[in-house]
């Protein structure tokens, strides 16, 4: 079964342009899905870290996860706490 190219099925003019809102919702839950990314990437860093000890990396991992560290250092709780607690599993 061939179905042409110009089928009545397919619509590509009814799409409206996304709303403001919805602009916001998408940028939200991209910044969402960064941070978790950033903080769940933190632990395996420091364990791939302290395996390989090669000093670029070193530098590189204190660099990217700077602002962890003054959270971790400023004892803000339950934030230091939960960091210290699963950094610690992959150590």
């Amino acid at each position: 079964m061939v179905s042409s190219i110009n089928s009545r099925d397919v619509s590509t003019t009814d799409s409206a342009p996304p709303t403001t809102r919805q602009k916001l919702a998408v940028s939200m839950m991209c910044l969402f899905a960064f941070l978790l990314l950033y903080f769940m990437m933190s632990g395996p860093l420091v364990w791939i870290e302290d395996k390989m000890k090669f000093k670029p990396f070193t530098r590189s991992v204190e660099t990217v996860y700077k602002p962890l560290v003054v959270i971790v250092k400023s004892d803000m709780k339950p934030a230091s706490s939960a960091i210290k607690a699963y950094v610690g599993m992959f150590k």
